[in-house]
């Protein structure tokens, strides 16, 4: 009967273990926010609360962080007009030495909005 309770016991911590992630995403080295919206008259600016992450690259819809210091941030783009801002999402991060991990994010006026990732491509043209 022990055996078959020890057996129980490790496959519960094996596939919790396995398949719990109490993150949302884990990007080393660096992290690229990538939007595809495009209206006239609008534009895409964001607001970091501290220097925990630092902008390395920008483009009109496309932004590459890097970790500066250890500690939690919150990184928030909004799509605005001069007046109106259409769209809004915040994301929270966490850094800890070279890795950024992702612990949560939320959009207003979207159904949906892309996630933060880690492109190989840009870590394979670093220059060394």
């Amino acid at each position: 009967m022990r055996y078959f309770i020890l057996f129980f016991i490790t496959i519960v911590l094996t596939l919790f273990i396995m398949f719990y992630n109490p993150y949302l995403g884990v990007y080393k080295d660096k992290l690229t926010i990538e939007y595809d919206f495009n209206e006239e008259g609008y534009s895409w600016n964001y607001t970091v609360d501290n220097d925990n992450i630092e902008l390395i690259e920008s483009s009109d819809s496309k932004w590459v962080f890097v970790p500066k210091k250890n500690g939690k941030t919150k990184l928030v783009f909004n799509y605005s007009n001069n007046d109106i801002n259409k769209y809004s999402i915040y994301y929270i991060f966490k850094v800890r030495g070279n890795k950024i991990f992702w612990l949560e994010g939320e959009g207003t006026g979207l159904m949906d909005y892309p996630n933060p990732y880690w492109s190989f491509i840009d870590f394979m043209s670093r220059k060394c």
